[in-house]
């Protein structure tokens, strides 16, 4: 396991809520309603011919945007499972850790997200302590 792997543990979290939420927005979008310009004329003298829009069904438009958001959806879904797969990958790396000190401090890291100075105060330690730490650790286990 490389820092650079476990780097992305934070960007996975948070691609994983975006993706969540654009799928969301996918699933509460209305897509039968279109409009449509139709030939009109005025209610009353002169009868005067102009065109108005109107909103209403279109089946073909519909199925159009369907088919697109179906498809749009499912790569979602796709690129959402892929990183809940590595997301999972990395945190039982973590887990399995034998030192109870290096896994507290990749759990604080690339988990919870604290900088090296949090985990540093955390730690009693200063923050270039806890961050060689690491570096030895992921160095030694290679």
């Amino acid at each position: 396991m490389t820092k650079k792997e476990l780097e992305q543990l934070i960007d996975l979290k948070n691609e994983i809520k975006e993706l969540e939420q654009s799928i969301l927005k996918i699933q509460q979008m209305y897509i039968g309603d279109a409009p449509v310009a139709v030939d009109a004329s005025k209610k009353n003298f002169p009868y005067i011919q102009g065109k108005t829009i109107v909103h209403g069904y279109d089946p073909v438009l519909a199925k159009k945007r369907s088919e697109h958001l179906c498809e749009k959806k499912i790569l979602l879904e796709d690129r959402r499972k892929k990183a809940v797969n590595e997301e999972k990958r990395l945190i039982q790396y973590i887990n399995d850790i034998p030192e109870s000190r290096i896994r507290r401090i990749m759990q604080f890291r690339y988990i919870d997200g604290f900088t090296w100075e949090k985990i540093g105060e955390a730690m009693h330690c200063d923050r270039t302590t806890v961050e060689k730490s690491i570096t030895r650790y992921l160095k030694k286990n290679l």
